[in-house]
């Protein structure tokens, strides 16, 4: 299943139009689609009382006018409420003039007589929204917002056409005055800022109408948004077979933690063991360690001498170099703490090892001011940054990494050739030209020590042999649905990180049955 961004679907448009289904074979597709859904809603709803539908001038209003002709040749008053004025397109001014006589169908332009659209609006048993498209972003005009406010008021069923004016699909935002639909009829294929909110409230129950694109017509769009669900995480997490020892499985460094953050590396080494690594090896200051081997007997550790400030040295670097040789993966940066000596450390990672590299919270940080750093790895690496960091990352402010998770994640990911776990709702991974969209998770992460979780079961994964960014994603995946069980049992409020690491026995169970 595949969420396109406004932009890839123009691409998908053009390339049906290239392919012999035509922009005009689409738009009717669209009108008759939107149009079943209508008919199906008479089944149990007296549509006797007619349609208003708003049309736009461009061609999500011809989507409109194809529904307007439709229902009134099945016998359905209509009434057409002109939003923007007359059509500006081509192929919407074609299927407004195929209205041109229609019995049953009245025509009205909401600047003329917004009264007249109101007294409609209050009789209609249907509502359909088709003024503006997924390409649109911005404000509302007034007119529209005032026609908006007062169809919430009235009792017909709410619909729009693709998605709700005022949705931004690539964003997921809505602007002020988009009207709550009851159902989107949603063209081809869900739009990727219909996983997102508060726009996917504004859609109600979304069908995906099928319009006539073909396989073809999404070959070579790189970065195009894929769900990752049970059944694609099913089929990368490998079987375990009975002679199996645990070099099989994989050898994990995680290098993690200082004076004041301790319980960062206790999280994700936990976390990493859970998931099945064969070996993990938590390297850190000897304070650290002796807080939290005695709560972790599983793991093996690596002592390091520690400064002034409780954090790694400069010194640590060559030490932890020589470990790292034998090992599957390594994870950097869970309350590490941001020093000239774990810069150091974290440059010496990146450029010289050999395996892949998951590099999380101050890890991130300590590359920030130098991201060219990560163009010199020698394997895969995998970034897990939260809102501020992808801002830091990105060189902007975290309100617009906020708004924009995604393209700033496919920015980075193909502008530094690595994996980029864009953490949010939904969090996108991005890498290696793909993207994948897992809706997973709950309120109860917002809390201190999520991403350390996270940042480990991913290096377990990783450590495991499965591809680097396939095992970002079923990561997430796997954070997710610990996430979810953990608040059934403790609830939003209550639920810890350690609450998500238990939990994953039972994710792991479920999997497995």
């Amino acid at each position: 299943m595949i969420f396109p961004t406004p932009r890839q679907m123009k691409t998908i448009e053009e390339n049906s139009d290239g392919s012999g289904i035509s922009y005009r074979a689409l738009m009717e597709n669209a009108g008759e689609m939107l149009t079943l859904l209508i008919n199906q809603i008479g089944e149990d709803f007296d549509l006797s009382a007619g349609a208003v539908i708003f049309c736009g001038s461009g061609n999500n209003g011809g989507d409109g006018f194809v529904t307007a002709r439709l229902l009134a040749e099945a016998g359905i008053p209509v009434t057409v409420a002109l939003a923007c004025g007359d059509p500006s397109t081509e192929l919407a001014t074609i299927e407004y003039m195929e209205l041109s006589g229609a019995k049953g169908v009245e025509v009205i332009d909401i600047n003329d007589n917004i009264e007249m659209v109101f007294k409609h609006l209050s009789a209609a048993s249907i509502i359909v929204d088709a003024v503006f498209g997924t390409g649109y972003r911005g404000f509302l005009p007034q007119n529209i917002k005032d026609c908006f406010t007062y169809a919430e008021q009235c009792s017909g069923i709410k619909i729009a056409a693709d998605v709700p004016s005022g949705g931004d699909c690539l964003r997921g935002t809505v602007a002020e005055g988009t009207m709550k639909c009851a159902y989107t009829v949603t063209f081809g294929y869900k739009k990727v800022g219909m996983l997102m909110y508060p726009l996917a409230d504004y859609c109600g129950e979304i069908i995906v109408a099928d319009i006539g694109f073909t396989d073809s017509c999404i070959k070579r769009i790189d970065y195009l948004p894929r769900l990752f669900d049970e059944r694609t995480m099913l089929s990368v997490f490998p079987k375990r077979h009975k002679n199996s020892y645990k070099g099989d499985f994989g050898k994990l460094m995680n290098i993690a933690g200082c004076a004041r953050m301790s319980g960062a590396a206790m999280l994700s080494t936990s976390a990493a063991l859970k998931c099945g690594t064969g070996l993990v090896t938590l390297a850190s200051t000897d304070a650290v360690i002796n807080r939290i081997a005695a709560h972790i007997p599983e793991a093996t550790y690596l002592p390091l001498s520690a400064g002034r400030n409780g954090s790694l040295t400069e010194s640590d670097a060559d030490t932890i170099m020589k470990e790292l040789k034998n090992k599957t993966a390594v994870c950097i940066g869970c309350g590490l703490s941001v020093t000239a000596g774990t810069k150091a450390v974290v440059k010496k990672v990146l450029t010289e090892t050999e395996c892949p590299v998951i590099l999380d919270a101050d890890g991130i940080n300590c590359i920030s001011d130098n991201i060219d750093i990560i163009r010199n790895t020698k394997n895969k690496l995998i970034i897990t940054p939260h809102i501020g960091e992808l801002a830091k990352l990105s060189g902007n402010s975290s309100e617009n990494a906020a708004a924009d998770r995604l393209t700033l994640a496919v920015n980075i990911a193909r502008e530094y050739d690595v994996i980029v776990v864009a953490k949010g709702v939904p969090t996108f991974v991005a890498g290696d030209g793909k993207v994948y969209a897992v809706p997973a998770g709950n309120p109860g992460l917002s809390k201190g020590g999520s991403g350390d979780v996270l940042a480990g079961i991913i290096a377990a994964l990783c450590a495991q042999g499965i591809e680097p960014f396939k095992a970002a994603a079923a990561g997430v995946y796997l954070h997710g649905a610990a996430a979810d069980n953990a608040a059934e049992n403790f609830s939003e409020t209550a639920m810890l990180p350690s609450d998500v690491i238990n939990s994953l026995s039972f994710v792991f169970k479920n999997l497995n049955r």
